[in-house]
């Protein structure tokens, strides 16, 4: 067991505007409490939580992503062997991962 996390870390929501959330399988557990716990989502420009699954049956607490959503957290869900006809995120987390942060740092300090 760690130590567990301090969200002051990514306090004030202004200095740290931009979250991005990365879990699998179980690993949601702990992201589900910082989430729900209020950490200002709402008032930040960009939070997502990138989770990965083997497909939607072995995705925890989907029941609460509207809920998630709604607080200002955008779920990208990611499926490693989705079933036939998902059209979104499909491999791993860790390649999702790579694409955004590269987006990210490419699109705010990119030579204009």
């Amino acid at each position: 067991m760690g130590k567990g996390f301090e969200i002051d870390r990514i306090d004030p929501p202004e200095k740290y505007p931009t979250v991005l959330i990365f879990a699998t399988g179980s690993g949601i557990s702990p992201i589900r409490s910082l989430i729900e716990s209020g950490f200002s989502a709402d008032t930040r420009s960009d939070v997502k939580l990138f989770y990965g699954a083997r497909n939607l049956d072995r995705m925890a607490y989907q029941d609460r992503f509207k809920d998630w959503e709604s607080s200002g957290v955008e779920i990208v869900p990611v499926l490693s062997q989705p079933h036939d006809g998902w059209t979104d995120q499909s491999g791993y987390v860790q390649k999702q991962m790579t694409e955004e942060v590269t987006s990210i740092l490419y699109s705010r300090w990119s030579p204009q």
